[in-house]
């Protein structure tokens, strides 16, 4: 009988140990891995909302310092809006309050009062800004959506106070601006995030998802969409999450809402950062346990080879078989082995047996077209390579489908597929045994008929084509089949030339209608076909 050749019983322990090994190391580093990771995303987490929690109560201080300031100031100065000092008292208030660009006051049409850096020439001119609209039209204190200025054609955010005058009548408000674009608060208090070296770094956005502040300038001002960190914070909520920014850079990302001016802050960090930390452990583990298992490999390799060597002289045995002579010889007795190798011994020569028969099987599978049950391309191949060396005259018919991709489109692959099994079911059926039936490819059959004359292939070509034009295929309507006949070695004395003068027997089949026989018995050039 016959063995199939197999790994040595030594060479397969050690794979196992190995695999072991290897496996505890992985497992171990993975562990580490992230362990350490969930460690320092939860710090990174942790660091992020500190900060975005103290610059958050900062600006909610700030923004409140700042509207009392302006509102302290707004009711000295509402008692007498004409007074002559009245410029002098905005440039000395935004003097002493360097987080505004420009201190201003309109009356309550939207005029243009005074300024602490105005143009005299626009003193009592018509602001339609964005801010002064809301201003006035909310008539309560508010931190503006960031605006371009129209006085000033720059990006701002006013923080304004209303003007009452002693009977409590609105007569217009107070405000201070800040320039995005030029140095500011937010870059003062934002300017130094957490080791922002590494890629750190923090941003403000208004209610309207608007970037008010960010490390990089050309992006202030931007809207920005489908952040997860900016549309949980922007709802009144602190908290941390993983996210993929709108750079598509995945980010360790904790928020803080500002409450008096309803904007957000959100720190970050590149959770690569955090990666690239843990996977430097996980190399330092690898290297500080990697010389102990080489030793221990190395015991257990010398261990493995001392107890497979009974097992050595039926290895060499097997791996001398081979699948032509093993069913002849007899598997030699191996009388120094223990129960389990004598067990081992019968094993493989019962699936030795067992083994053959499916290959016979896979091989019958193997010349098998799957869906139809004919041969496949390969044995028409082999059929045609064995007849053409041998000189024994055969026919070749070339049979199409017509109109199949139209079954296709009308009644589904399915009912195509039932079409294609229903042609090569008649042809088993209507042709005789010596016939060599094939599934050429997608709807295209071929059959070869040896030793006969073109006309017993014509008649069978024929028959096939009335059955299936008076028969009704699965889809409930008739479909018909065009051929083409060629004769070897008439037509031509190798293959492809054969091919060629079926195929143009076949063009010719449904040049001339369709649901037709042509046939070839000359030979055809190439350029015929094209």
């Amino acid at each position: 009988m016959q063995l199939h050749r197999g790994f040595k019983l030594r060479s397969i322990v050690n794979a196992l140990v190995l695999i072991t090994v290897v496996a505890t190391l992985t497992i171990t580093s993975f562990i580490s891995y992230r362990s350490e990771k969930q460690s320092l995303t939860r710090m990174t987490f942790q660091l992020n909302q500190v900060y975005a929690e103290k610059i958050s109560d900062t600006v909610n201080h700030l923004f409140e310092g700042m509207k009392t300031s302006l509102a302290v100031t707004g009711q000295f100065l509402s008692t007498d809006l004409e007074r002559p000092d009245l410029h002098e008292q905005l440039v000395l208030f935004q003097r002493s309050h360097s987080e505004f660009n420009a201190v201003f006051i309109f009356d309550k049409n939207g005029l243009l009062v005074d300024a602490s850096n105005m143009d005299p020439n626009k003193k009592g001119s018509k602001v339609n800004s964005i801010g002064v609209v809301q201003a006035l039209h909310e008539q309560r204190p508010i931190v503006s959506e960031p605006y371009v200025s129209s006085a000033i054609n720059k990006l701002i955010v006013m923080v304004s106070e209303p003007l009452r005058d002693e009977t409590g009548n609105y007569i217009g408000f107070i405000g201070g601006s800040i320039r995005l674009h030029e140095t500011n608060i937010f870059q003062t208090l934002l300017g130094s995030a957490p080791n922002q070296e590494g890629g750190s770094y923090a941003y403000v956005v208004s209610s309207s998802s608007h970037l008010l502040y960010h490390p990089d300038d050309s992006r202030i001002g931007e809207e920005v969409k489908g952040n997860e960190a900016i549309i949980e914070v922007l709802q009144g909520r602190n908290g941390s999450k993983r996210i993929i920014n709108s750079k598509g850079v995945d980010m360790l990302a904790s928020y803080a809402y500002i409450k008096s001016a309803s904007w957000g802050i959100v720190a970050q960090t590149p959770t690569e950062i955090v990666l690239s930390a843990s996977r430097k452990l996980v190399v330092k583990l690898v290297l500080y346990m990697l010389p102990a298992l080489l030793v221990f490999m190395a015991l257990i390799y010398w261990a493995i080879g001392m107890l497979s060597s009974p097992l050595s002289k039926l290895a060499t045995f097997a791996s001398q078989l081979s699948p032509k002579n093993s069913a002849g010889d007899e598997m030699p007795r191996i009388h120094r082995l223990n129960y389990e190798a004598n067990e081992l011994h019968k094993a493989i020569g019962r699936a030795t047996r067992h083994f053959r028969s499916q290959l016979d099987n896979l091989y019958l599978e193997a010349q098998t077209d799957p869906l139809t049950g004919l041969h496949n391309r390969r044995t028409m191949d082999r059929f045609l390579k064995s007849w053409i060396a041998e000189g024994t005259p055969f026919s070749l018919i070339v049979m199409d489908l017509d109109h199949f991709k139209r079954v296709n489109d009308t009644f589904g692959h399915d009912k195509g597929d039932e079409v294609l099994k229903f042609l090569s079911g008649m042809m088993l059926r209507q042709l005789s045994n010596n016939r060599i039936c094939c599934r050429f490819g997608g709807e295209e059959f071929v059959v070869l008929v040896p030793n006969e004359d073109i006309g017993a292939a014509l008649a069978d070509a024929e028959r096939i084509c009335k059955l299936m034009s008076e028969t009704k295929s699965p889809t409930g309507d008739i479909v018909t089949v065009s051929a083409g006949v060629a004769l070897f070695p008439n037509a031509s004395d190798n293959a492809e030339g054969l091919f060629r003068a079926a195929d143009q027997a076949l063009y010719l089949a449904k040049r001339n209608g369709r649901n037709r026989v042509e046939k070839i018995s000359t030979p055809v050039a190439a350029e015929q076909v094209l």
